[in-house]
């Protein structure tokens, strides 16, 4: 009987606390809606879910590669480096110049010349080029070719060590996965208030319809009511933690990386294995299905440059 006992008891005490999973449950709550700390089962409800995406998140964050040195001497020897930025004045444009870079510097204290890591997220194409190619002892002009392009270069997750940039994007992952779930809250909510504009215009053309017109109408509004009662049920509160769990208990299905491993050679023409040189990239896939290529770069804190400058730069490159 006392360990019967034992067991009720030990059955109805609250889990464990632990206050870095209450911590990331509090902030998903809040990216969805504060309000569901008064739905009920929170922060309980919720443990588990944030857990198992926290924890998916956090291992596809040790698998961003890098970091890469960002350098004029790196250029030189990385053919990674060459193949994601044509030129050393192109990173410097990217990277140095960026909002996110001039943005980071106004609100952190970091001298010129101070270590910083950051992603970089890019999109890699391919465009069909005309080019020369030498086979055999001739040299063949006009030939047929596959130029491997890097463009869009954005910046995101800066900070002053590697460990605290993989955590920043741990929580980057974590927010593209809220994201979708957001906006299928948002898509529902749009339903029903379509639904409702619908409903009153019905409910307008009934006023004024004949008798012959309001058999049919009234079906349609009683079709359209049922419809959007079906529509505020699904926006019930209680319903979010439904919709959370569909994202963050598959997490792989909603967002992921893939390798891509490519031969470029040094003019950043795609070549068959074993000619030009073997470079892996890594590929993230969201919630939009598009490819954004990513890495984790290491460089020298630029300083602030003024805005007349970033200006002159910008407007230099747009130019070319």
């Amino acid at each position: 009987m006392p360990g019967f006992l034992n067991a009720l008891i030990s059955g109805l005490r609250p889990a464990t606390a632990d206050p870095e999973l209450d911590a990331a449950v509090e902030r998903v709550v809040y990216t969805i809606e504060p309000k569901l700390k008064l739905a009920g089962g929170y922060p309980q409800r919720y443990r588990k879910a944030v857990a198992h995406a926290l924890a998916y998140a956090r291992n596809l964050a040790t698998q961003v590669p890098g970091p890469v040195d960002i350098n004029r001497e790196a250029y030189t020897k990385d053919s990674f480096i060459r193949a994601i930025f044509a030129s050393p004045d192109e990173f410097k444009s990217a990277l140095c110049m960026s909002r996110a870079m001039q943005d980071y510097l106004k609100g952190n204290a970091c001298t010129i010349g101070s270590q910083l890591y950051a992603m970089v997220g890019m999109r890699r194409r391919e465009k069909g080029v005309i080019g020369m190619e030498v086979i055999g002892d001739t040299v063949h002009h006009d030939v047929p070719q596959t130029a491997v392009c890097f463009s869009d270069h954005t910046l995101t997750n800066i900070s002053h060590s590697e460990a605290d940039t993989r955590e920043l994007l741990t929580w980057s992952f974590m927010d593209s996965l809220l994201a979708q779930v957001t906006d299928r809250i948002e898509q529902l909510k749009q339903s029903r208030q379509a639904l409702d504009q619908k409903s009153n215009e019905i409910i307008g053309r009934l006023h004024s319809a004949s008798a012959d017109q309001r058999g049919q109408l009234q079906q349609e509004l009683d079709t359209t009511l049922a419809e959007l009662r079906t529509a505020t049920e699904r926006l019930d509160l209680r319903r979010y933690a439904d919709y959370l769990d569909e994202v963050l208990l598959q997490p792989q299905a909603h967002l992921r990386l893939e390798t891509v491993t490519l031969h470029i050679d040094d003019m950043g023409i795609k070549r068959e294995p074993g000619a030009g040189r073997e470079i892996t990239f890594v590929d993230m896939i969201s919630r939009d299905r598009r490819r954004w290529c990513i890495a984790l770069l290491h460089c020298q804190s630029p300083g602030l440059i003024p805005m007349t400058d970033r200006l002159q730069e910008a407007d230099r490159w747009m130019n070319i």
